[in-house]
């Protein structure tokens, strides 16, 4: 709620509706053009493998799936003009970090490293864009990790999508690979993913 606003900007790039996974709609712009413009912000982001290889000691874990990740982050007051974008109902412009803008994932890379610079220091926490896993040794471990988790989520007013999450389970299914007891392999997706994916003709 409240993530845009009406606009009276001389920007206005047109909008896109795509189909996410679980079958719901995401309102996208096509920034191209603008991004053409962009200085791009260098943020390192995190390796998948190196994720992974975080998790290797572990026998619990929980995962938590952040909810509309980018839109944690607001937009500087002097860029929001550059976000605007057109509906048949009217103009428009965000007034948090949305979905096109290719320093988008950047941005909320940093805010979320930011957030949880402590305990991904420490080992508490691995993080990959919005999903994040906790990888315990026991229950009790688990349960203190996760309070330490929320705790400092809820200062930063990070929002989790609930119904996503997987909480002290021996077995999960974390980035499209399926880790258990010291083993990791990918998910029978991410085969499928493979097996169907074109062969090249040249």
């Amino acid at each position: 709620a409240d993530i845009i606003q009406p606009s009276f900007s001389n920007y206005a790039s047109p909008i896109v509706i795509v189909n996410k996974k679980d079958g719901s709609k995401r309102l996208c712009c096509d920034y191209r053009l603008l991004n053409k413009k962009i200085i791009r912000d260098n943020f390192p982001m995190a390796q998948i493998d190196d994720v992974l290889d975080r998790l290797q000691q572990a026998k619990i874990f929980t995962t938590l799936d952040l909810e509309d990740g980018f839109f944690h982050v607001p937009v500087a007051e002097d860029s929001i003009k550059y976000t605007a974008f057109v509906t048949p109902d009217g103009h428009y412009e965000f007034k948090y970090v949305p979905f096109g803008i290719c320093n988008s994932p950047a941005v909320f890379c940093r805010f979320i490293n930011y957030v949880f610079r402590d305990l991904i220091k420490d080992g508490t926490i691995s993080i990959y864009m919005d999903d994040i896993i906790i990888p315990s040794k026991d229950d009790d471990e688990g349960i203190m990790k996760l309070k330490r988790v929320l705790e400092i989520g809820s200062r930063y007013g990070v929002r989790i999508k609930w119904k996503k999450c997987q909480f002290l389970e021996r077995k999960v299914n974390f980035l499209g690979y399926i880790i258990e007891a010291g083993t990791i392999k990918p998910s029978k997706e991410k085969i499928q993913a493979i097996q169907n994916y074109p062969i090249p003709s040249n």
